[in-house]
């Protein structure tokens, strides 16, 4: 799958709530090949030699938008980024993304996206791009680390957000609030982004209501392009377990690749 080197302006820049930001970014060459679920390496400063991986939140014809959240220093020195400035970015990567529905085989049963956190940020971009209806379930640990509803809510059928300590909308886990929606509607997949926690008890949740399921794995990754090792991860196949580099073969596998350790 193609990707480039480019030099990409920041354009626009806002914190969502304090250490997670928004950026907007000048990608005339990247942002043509891009699709769901694919990300961008981006090259922090000089001191430090790994790129970091960002997942692709929303993509115009020729910019990118980028949520990132402050963790490490990586990404701390990426957050303190501002509009003008320059970075560097290779993309877009991950071979498999989340798979687009094709509406034109008259199945027009809706899709359910489940977001953790930060995580939520890549299934913006899979509402705006999906020809068929969508529901969002979006799980925050409390009402002030809530982000993108609005974003959600202008381009899903219904959005549910859920926070752990019961302060805004559902109380309770995100997968409980998926777990309702599924109960009562058919839906013909659920596409899920967070932390290994949440990707296993969504896994669990629509391996046992018989719905199918696609993961977007969060790895740390060294060199983005499948050859070192930094990021494998055990699967399952028709020839048995083995490792797959998320930042190739991935980031999303079907639930039944995905071998919870």
């Amino acid at each position: 799958m193609a990707c480039v080197l480019e030099q990409c302006p920041i354009l626009y820049r806002s914190e969502l709530r304090p250490g997670v930001v928004d950026m907007v970014l000048g990608a005339p060459r990247i942002a043509p090949l891009c699709s769901p679920g694919q990300f961008v390496h981006i090259k922090c400063s000089p001191d430090l030699l790994l790129r970091r991986p960002i997942s692709l939140c929303d993509v115009e014809q020729d910019t990118i938008r980028l949520v990132i959240e402050s963790v490490g220093k990586g990404s701390q020195w990426l957050c303190e980024r501002q509009a003008g400035e320059l970075l560097d970015l290779l993309g877009p990567l991950g071979d498999h993304g989340f798979p687009v529905p094709d509406a034109a085989q008259g199945d027009s049963r809706p899709l359910l996206l489940v977001g953790g956190g930060v995580g939520s940020a890549p299934l913006l971009y899979c509402a705006k791009s999906s020809p068929v209806p969508v529901d969002a379930a979006l799980g925050f640990g409390s009402a002030g680390a809530v982000i993108l509803e609005r974003d959600f809510a202008r381009c899903c059928r219904s959005v549910t957000v859920s926070t752990d300590d019961g302060s805004y909308g559902f109380a309770g886990f995100v997968t409980g609030a998926a777990q309702q929606l599924l109960e009562k509607e058919d839906y013909r997949a659920v596409y899920a982004c967070g932390n290994m926690t949440m990707l296993r008890a969504v896994a669990e949740l629509t391996q046992r209501l018989d719905v199918p399921c696609y993961l977007s794995l969060d790895e740390r990754m060294g060199c983005g392009l499948g050859a070192c090792l930094v990021c494998a991860v055990k699967v399952r196949g028709e020839d048995g377990e083995h490792y797959s580099h998320v930042c190739k073969q991935g980031p999303v596998y079907r639930r039944e690749e995905v071998v919870f350790e």
